[in-house]
């Protein structure tokens, strides 16, 4: 390129079309992390904070928040899993390739306009959006693992070879049931007899079975 083409208004049709190209590219927003503000369950839609910061002259600067950010959950045929999702969780936020309202109100997938891979149309997936500096902490290396906690003390694991695990408050479910099957295994009735003659019966094991019977209530949503 030749010195002449640098200039305001020298620059040749080559440069021009170069620059109006990346125009366009830097207009269109691809995949980027969020966290969200607020949360409206009824609607499944959120106010999320994109965390992209793009530079203007030269400093990073935030973002405006977007607004009614659809949420996805994972959702097929007649069942779903949900998240009680909370101020501070990241997402990922995905722009759709044309705008999506008529879509989301009146079912109708055209576009409204030509825009496409708008911040208006961002959608957020719970597939996390945190750093590598934030792993998930324990992580199951051998198990399938639904955690109810952060630190996956509480959830249910699956193996390949079909054994589960429910770990709650209390203890392991499957334990608990256990214990209880064992302890049915070598009750015996215990006959009582009063100081004024009369009698009665209970089980041997029946101190052990209300303590496990109120560890499964304490853990029953």
């Amino acid at each position: 390129m030749s010195v002449g083409n640098l200039g305001k208004t020298t620059n040749s049709l080559d440069d021009a079309m170069g620059a109006r190209a990346l125009d366009e590219r830097q207009a269109q927003w691809g995949e980027m992390p969020g966290r969200i503000v607020s949360m409206n369950y009824a609607k499944q839609t959120a106010t999320i904070q994109p965390l992209h910061k793009p530079k203007f002259n030269g400093t990073p600067v935030d973002m405006p928040e977007l607004m009614e950010v659809p949420v996805r959950f994972t959702r097929a045929g007649f069942g779903g899993i949900t998240f009680p999702v909370q101020p501070g969780d990241h997402v990922t936020l995905r722009p759709q390739m044309r705008s999506s309202e008529l879509y989301h109100t009146k079912g109708d997938g055209a576009a409204s306009d030509a825009r496409s891979f708008n911040l208006s149309d961002m959608e957020a997936f719970l597939d996390g959006g945190e750093s590598l500096g934030n792993p998930i902490p324990n992580f199951d290396s051998m198990n399938a693992h639904i955690r109810f906690s952060a630190d996956g003390q509480y959830g249910i694991k699956g193996s390949k070879d079909g054994k589960i695990k429910i770990e709650g408050s209390q203890g392991n479910i499957y334990d608990l049931l256990v214990q209880v099957v064992e302890l049915l295994a070598s009750d015996a009735l215990l006959i009582k007899y009063g100081s004024s003659g009369g009698s009665g019966h209970e089980l041997q094991h029946k101190a052990q079975y209300l303590a496990i019977a109120n560890k499964l209530r304490a853990m029953a949503l």
